[in-house]
Parts: C-alpha cells; sequence; structure tokens
C-alpha cells in the first residue's frame, strides 16, 4: 500500500524545525557586519546644501523648458493668427495628458470597419442600418476562412484609414484640449476634496475651496467644498453668504470682470427673491386649503390672510415681517427658504373659537390706540397758544442795514409741531418668531383724498351746456 503523504503545512513545519535544529556557525565562519561610518554635521550640512542646489538646478531647468514651450507657442501663433498664445500652450501642456500606450489597431476591426460600409450600402434607402453586433457572426466567419495574404490585401486600406481617424480623434479636433482640461479639473478636484476630507478627520483642521474656470472656453462649472458644517457655519454667520454664492461671485469675475460680479450677484439674489416668494405662497395655498388665497400680502397680513382665511404665521425667522422683494441679503433669503422647506416657520390656520379670540382682541388693541392718538391730539391742542391780534402791528421792522439771513418771530408764538398722524403699522398676534413673540407687520392706512372735506361742485352748467350743443347741431 502507497505511503500516504503529508500535509503541506506539515512538511513545512518539519523543514523548519530542522532549520531551527542546527548550530550556530562560529564567528570566524559568519559574516561579517558591513562597518556604517556616520556622517559628520559638516557632512550631512554638505550633502543637504547639495540637494538643495540640485533641486534649484532641476527648478531652473524647468522654468527654461516652460520659456521655450512659449516661444514656440508664440511662433505657432505667429502662423496660426486664429489661436492664441494662451491657447497654443494649453494644446501643448494637455496633449501629454493622452494615452501613449494605447491598444494597437487590428487588422479584424479594419475587416469589421469595410464589411459593415459595404453591407450598409446594400441597404434600401429609408430602411435602417444594421448594427454591429447583428452581424459579427457573419463577419467573424468570412474572416475565419481568408488566408493570411488575403487578410492582409483586404484590410491594407481599412487599417490606415482607422490609424489617420484614431490620431485625429485624438489630437486633431481643437476642442479636445478643453473637454481634456476640463477632465482634468474635475479629476484633480475630486482629489483634492478626498485629501482635505482625510486630512479633517486626521487632524481637525478645517478648509474652504472654491474652484472656477478661467475663461468661457472652459465647460465645467464653479464648484465650492466646506470641510464640515463649522466652516458653512462660518460663511453664513462671519460673511453673511454661502459657499456657492462666492464661488458663482468668482466664477464671474474671472470670466467677465467686476461688472460680471456685480450682474451675476444681482441676478442670484433677483432669482432668490422670485424663489422664496413662489415657496411662500405655496405653503399659504397648502394652507388654505379649499379656499382661493391666489395672492400673498405682507403688508395689512391681518386685514387680506388672517381676517378672511384666519391663518397667521407662527416661528418667522427675521427680526421684520416683510415682502422677500424688500430683503437685500443672501443670507436672510437663505435662512428664510430653509425655515418654510423644513417647515419650522408655517402657516397655521384657527379654529373658530382660536379666530374669535382673535378678532376681539384686534378689536380692543384698535380701540385703545384710536383713543391714546385721541388723547395726545387734545394734549396738543391744549398747548397750543392762538395769535393775539395786536402781535402783528407790534413786530418790529428789520433794519436796512441788516443781513436778511432769517425771519425774526415774535416770542409770543409758539410753532406748534405737526399733528400726529395715524400709525403706520398696527401690532397684532398673526406673526410670531420662534419664541412666540409677536413680529411687527406692516399695516399701511388708506391715503387720504386731497379733497376730503371739501364740497365738490356740481357739473349742472356743464350738463346745459352739452344738451344746449345737442340742440345746435
Amino acid at each position: 500500500m502507497a505511503r500516504k503523504k503529508a500535509p503541506a503545512f506539515e512538511r513545512l513545519l518539519s523543514i523548519a524545525r530542522k532549520a531551527g535544529s542546527l548550530k550556530r556557525q562560529t564567528h570566524q565562519l559568519r559574516a561579517k557586519r558591513a562597518v556604517v561610518i556616520k556622517p559628520t554635521t559638516a557632512e550631512r550640512l554638505a550633502k543637504r546644501q547639495k540637494l538643495r542646489e540640485r533641486k534649484v538646478s532641476y527648478k531652473a531647468a524647468i522654468a527654461e523648458a516652460h520659456q521655450k514651450i512659449q516661444q514656440l507657442a508664440l511662433e505657432i501663433h505667429a502662423k496660426f493668427k486664429n489661436f492664441s498664445q494662451d491657447r497654443v500652450v494649453t494644446d501643448v501642456f494637455q496633449s501629454r495628458r493622452l494615452k501613449d500606450s494605447s491598444k494597437k489597431v487590428s487588422r479584424y476591426a479594419a475587416f469589421v470597419s469595410a464589411q459593415m460600409k459595404i453591407l450598409n450600402a446594400e441597404t434600401p434607402e429609408g430602411q435602417p442600418r444594421q448594427k454591429v453586433n447583428e452581424l459579427s457572426k457573419r463577419i467573424a466567419d468570412q474572416w475565419g476562412k481568408m488566408t493570411e495574404e488575403e487578410k492582409v490585401a483586404a484590410t491594407e486600406e481599412g487599417l490606415t484609414a482607422l490609424c489617420e481617424r484614431r490620431e485625429v480623434q485624438d489630437t486633431g479636433t481643437w476642442h479636445n484640449a478643453d473637454l481634456s482640461a476640463s477632465h482634468d479639473t474635475s479629476l484633480t478636484v475630486g482629489r483634492v476634496k478626498e485629501e482635505l476630507q482625510r486630512l479633517n478627520a486626521r487632524t481637525g483642521d478645517e478648509s474652504v475651496l472654491f474652484v472656477t474656470r478661467g475663461s468661457l472656453t472652459r465647460f465645467h462649472p464653479a464648484e465650492s467644498y466646506c470641510s464640515s458644517d463649522r466652516a458653512e457655519g462660518f460663511l453664513s454667520t462671519v460673511l453673511k453668504t454661502s459657499g456657492e454664492d462666492i464661488a458663482l461671485r468668482m466664477d464671474a469675475y474671472m470670466v467677465l470682470g467686476v461688472e460680471g460680479v456685480a450682474r451675476n450677484h444681482a441676478k442670484a439674489l433677483l432669482e432668490s427673491k422670485a424663489r422664496v416668494a413662489a415657496l411662500i405662497l405655496q405653503k399659504l395655498k397648502q394652507c388654505a386649503g379649499n379656499q382661493d388665497a391666489k395672492k400673498m400680502f405682507y403688508t395689512n397680513f391681518e386685514d387680506h390672510i388672517t381676517r378672511p382665511y384666519g391663518i397667521v404665521i407662527k416661528n418667522w425667522p427675521l427680526k421684520k415681517f416683510k415682502n422677500p422683494s424688500s430683503i437685500h441679503s443672501q443670507a436672510d433669503l437663505s435662512v428664510l427658504w430653509n425655515t418654510f422647506e423644513t417647515g419650522a416657520t408655517h402657516f397655521y390656520k384657527m379654529n373658530k373659537g382660536e379666530y374669535q379670540e382673535w378678532e376681539t382682541k384686534e378689536v380692543d388693541a384698535r380701540r385703545k390706540a384710536e383713543e391714546a392718538l385721541q388723547a395726545l391730539r387734545d394734549m396738543r391742542a391744549e398747548e397750543r397758544s392762538p395769535l393775539e391780534p395786536n402781535d402783528a402791528a407790534e413786530r418790529p421792522l428789520p433794519q436796512r442795514n441788516q443781513s436778511p439771513t432769517a425771519p425774526v418771530l415774535p416770542t409770543s408764538i409758539n410753532v406748534a409741531p405737526s399733528e400726529p398722524s395715524t400709525p403706520n403699522f398696527f401690532t397684532a398676534t398673526v406673526v410670531t418668531n420662534a419664541a412666540g413673540e409677536a413680529v411687527v407687520s406692516t399695516s399701511r392706512p388708506r391715503k387720504r383724498r386731497s379733497d376730503a372735506g371739501i364740497p365738490r361742485k356740481k357739473k349742472a352748467k356743464k350738463n346745459a351746456q352739452a344738451a344746449s350743443e345737442d340742440r345746435d347741431a
């Protein structure tokens, strides 16, 4: 019976045991260790100096190469006026990123291309063209039956055409440099973001990154990156803006200059205002339900929204309740959008009991405001002193040589202050903040007519004149 072979692990273990059981050699037979002489401080400094000089010379050589490339680009620009010098330099640098070790064009690929042209040429006009995957088996069978000489003869012209097509596809199209640069930016920015994220995880350091294009020929959008919520909070709290806004403004400046920044910022601000206003109106309609609330009113909110629909606003995030079109801060608009989007700020529809209680409080508040206003008017009327008739006669005339700088008023005349007008706002608990406190909502009174209290003339004369003209006609 054959002897059973030991497992591989046991064989290795046995070899290790045998190797460990060998006696150690004497010191005369052992290999002597190499003597390491530590360099002195002067030698280390000399080595550093040598490395530093080598690095400086390497950078100088790179700078010289760049200068030569710039000179060659200038010569190419003089030859091809349609392309700027920067464009030529970009083409030179980006062409190095193309794949140098690309797969060689095979004869079979040239044969497939030629056969597809022949087979599709036979397809009647109006019929769909045949695809490679549908005819690949047929073409492969035909290729297998051919000899080597027939394959070379059938693919000589097609192989050359495919090589030329690939070369044109890689370096011949002028837009390929810009596209390659955009891809380069996307890949590099992605790697930088990953490195910053790892840095934040290792050390806790925070970072903010903005990447924008340098000209209109680039296709990648402006990007912003914050390593954590703390960095985003810094931008929104201290700078009163967001990373996206800074990136867009920087992109506009790089492309169009200062005018582009102002135009882009104003455009973004208008878009934010319209977006926030549309969201608030949408939330109002959802709260109103079957009642048709067609428009959102910020002035006289209690008269146009609360009284007819019984709706109030809770947790208004800003200090003043006003139309988003009157807000000129991107940060405030972002806060308003986020609070309404998340539901922190919302419309609330009161029930019947709450509505009656609110209406009673509103009537009482208006009555007290009118009483206080009337008391203020009465008090100011009592403080006024009427003008005595003889004061005008006793007023001294100004001297001839006195300079008419300002009119001299008699001391007995007290110029009364203007009569207090109706308050331009009314405090009602229709808009509240997160603490439940009332936010002042602007309420403008109806404008008083200029001819109020003046009896209007009747139009009898005009009517009689028109009637007489009709009779004469």
